[in-house]
C-alpha cells in the first residue's frame, strides 16, 4: 500500500474549500446512519481536517496498537483489523492504493474494500466522523493525527447500513470479510499440551488468529484477573522460552480496548518475568504500560478463553498449524426455496429434495504419501446473510451439509432410499449444525466420488449459500 506521508495544514484549508468536499447521500452525517433509535448525545460530524490541525491517513505504518475501540461494541470487528494492520498484504486489499488522503486531490472521499460471499466489494464514503465534544465517538487511533481505523470502520457501517448492525458479531465473520479466508473454529479447552505448536506453526505462517473469553460476569474481580468477561481478544505473539529449569509457553494476547489487561501469571508485572533473562524480554517486546497487551501462559490462556478461531487464506490441510496450498479451489453459489429444495437436514422426510452436488476426487500418489493414502477435502458452506437483517427481526440459520460415498457417479438425483440406507461421513472436526454465518469441515477420502448436500437444520427455510470447496488435489464438482 502507498504510504500517505504528507500532512495537511488546516490553515491552508477553508471552510468553503471543505463546504466542497464530498458529501455521501447513500450513508449521511446524520443520526440515521449511526441507529434506528433516536441519539440521546449531541453528535457533530466532523472532517479530519477539522479534528487535527494535521491529519494522516496512516502514520508510521498501520499497527496493533493502533486501534482504540469507541463507545461501539463491535470489538469483534476491531480485534480482527488490529490482527490484520501489521500484515501489509491484507491492509492493501482493504485500503487500496488508489486514496488520495493527505494530497492536493483529496476531495473527502474515501475507498475501502470488503470480501462479501465469493467477490471483493468497493464501498465508498466521506470522510465525516460522528464526534461528541471534539472526540470521535467511534474506534479511532492511539494517535490523534491518524484516521484509518475510524474510516475503515465506517466503511464497514455502510456496508452493513449503520453502526448500530456492528453491535456483537463473531470474530469469524469479521476474518472473513476483511481477508477472503477461511476461518475454523476451536475449543481452547479441548487443545492438548502439544497444540500449543499448532497454534504457534499458525501464527508464525501468517494465520490470523482471535479468541473470545470466558463469560465471568457476577464474580468478584479478583477472580477475572484483569479479564472482560465475553469479550473478543487478538493473539500478537506464541513463544517458548527457557524459564527456570525449563521453559514455558506463552501467548500474547490484545484487548481492543487499548487498556485493561490481564493480571495473572506473567502478565506485564508478574513476578515470572524476574527469572526471565533480559535479552529474551526484550525480545519479546515487554512493557509495563496499560496498553492492552499482555502475556499469558498456555494453560491459563485454554481456562479463560472459551472460542479461538485460525483464519488463513488457505486451509491447514495437515492440521500442522501452517496454511497449505491449495491447488483446487472451487466455489458454488445456490439457495435453498421453500416446498422445492429446503428440505432440512438428515433426520427429516424431504432430505432427499436439497440441492446436491457431486465430487469426484482424481488419485494423486504424491498427495496420498503426505495424507497416509487419503486425499484432504475442506468445505466451507455459507449461508447469505447480512448483518442489518438483525435490525429487522431476521435471524441467522443453523446450516450444515452431509457427505456421502458413492460407488459410481450418478447421473440423476438421489432419492429417499439412498439416503435411509447410507451413512454420511464425519468430518475431523466433528461441526454439528450451528447458527452462524459459515460452517467449515475437514475430510480425508479415498479417490473416487461422493454427493455434497447443503442444508438448512430446519426444512422450508428460504435463503442462498455459497460453498467454497478447497483440495491439493485434482478435484472436479458439479
Amino acid at each position: 500500500m502507498i504510504p500517505y506521508p504528507r500532512e495537511w495544514s488546516r490553515k491552508r484549508t477553508s471552510r468553503f474549500q471543505l463546504d466542497n468536499f464530498f458529501v455521501d447521500s447513500e450513508f449521511p452525517p446524520e443520526d440515521r446512519s449511526i441507529c434506528q433509535k433516536p441519539v440521546t448525545k449531541h453528535i457533530v460530524w466532523k472532517r479530519p481536517l477539522e479534528i487535527s490541525s494535521r491529519p494522516m491517513l496512516v502514520s508510521d505504518g498501520t499497527s496493533r496498537h493502533d486501534m482504540k475501540q469507541g463507545e461501539l461494541n463491535d470489538c469483534w470487528f476491531l480485534s480482527t483489523l488490529s490482527a490484520i494492520a501489521e500484515k501489509p498484504q491484507l491492509i492493501a486489499n482493504i485500503i487500496p492504493d488508489d486514496n488520495t488522503f493527505g494530497t492536493p486531490d483529496y476531495n473527502g472521499k474515501f475507498h475501502c474494500r470488503f470480501w462479501q460471499f465469493g467477490k471483493w466489494v468497493d464501498v465508498y464514503i466521506d470522510d465525516l466522523l460522528p464526534t461528541v465534544n471534539g472526540d470521535i465517538l467511534f474506534a479511532h487511533s492511539s494517535d490523534p493525527n491518524e484516521f484509518w481505523v475510524s474510516l475503515v470502520e465506517k466503511a464497514y457501517a455502510k456496508l452493513n447500513k449503520s453502526y448500530e448492525a456492528l453491535e456483537y458479531g463473531f470474530e469469524a465473520d469479521a476474518f472473513t470479510d476483511l481477508t477472503g479466508g477461511l476461518a475454523e473454529w476451536y475449543s481452547p479447552s479441548d487443545l492438548k499440551e502439544h497444540d500449543f505448536y499448532l497454534i504457534r506453526a499458525a501464527f508464525q505462517s501468517g494465520a490470523v488468529i482471535g479468541c473470545l473469553s470466558v463469560d465471568k460476569e457476577g464474580k468478584e474481580e479478583r477472580d477475572k484477573k484483569g479479564m472482560v468477561s465475553n469479550h473478543s481478544y487478538v493473539i500478537t505473539g506464541v513463544e517458548e522460552i527457557p524459564f527456570q529449569e525449563s521453559t514455558a509457553k506463552i501467548i500474547r494476547v490484545r484487548n481492543p480496548w487499548g487498556d485493561t489487561e490481564w493480571n495473572g501469571a506473567w502478565s506485564d508485572r508478574s513476578d515470572e518475568w524476574n527469572h526471565v533473562m533480559d535479552d529474551v524480554k526484550l525480545e519479546l517486546e515487554l512493557t509495563s504500560q496499560d496498553d492492552g497487551e499482555f502475556w499469558m501462559n498456555f494453560q491459563d490462556f485454554r481456562r479463560e478463553y472459551c472460542n479461538m478461531i485460525i483464519c488463513n487464506i488457505s486451509p491447514d490441510f495437515d492440521h500442522d498449524g501452517i496454511s497449505d496450498k491449495a491447488e483446487y479451489q472451487t466455489t458454488a453459489t445456490g439457495c435453498w426455496k421453500k416446498c422445492i429444495n429446503a428440505g432440512g437436514w438428515l433426520e427429516c422426510e424431504s432430505f432427499c429434495i436439497n440441492p446436491q452436488y457431486v465430487i469426484t476426487l482424481h488419485p494423486d500418489v504424491n498427495v496420498q504419501r503426505r495424507f497416509n493414502g487419503r486425499l484432504p477435502l475442506v468445505m466451507s458452506l455459507m449461508q447469505v446473510y447480512r448483518r442489518y437483517d438483525k435490525l429487522e427481526g431476521v435471524g441467522l440459520y443453523a446450516i450444515g451439509f452431509e457427505i456421502f460415498q458413492l460407488f459410481s457417479r450418478p447421473t440423476t438425483s438421489l432419492n429417499k432410499a439412498f439416503f435411509d440406507r447410507t451413512d454420511p461421513l464425519m468430518p475431523e472436526n466433528e461441526e454439528t449444525y450451528a447458527e452462524y454465518r459459515e460452517t467449515s469441515g475437514r475430510f480425508f477420502l479415498d479417490p473416487g466420488h461422493y454427493v455434497l448436500v447443503p442444508t438448512t437444520q430446519q426444512p422450508n427455510q428460504e435463503r442462498g449459500y455459497l460453498m467454497r470447496l478447497f483440495s491439493v488435489s485434482k478435484m472436479e464438482f458439479r
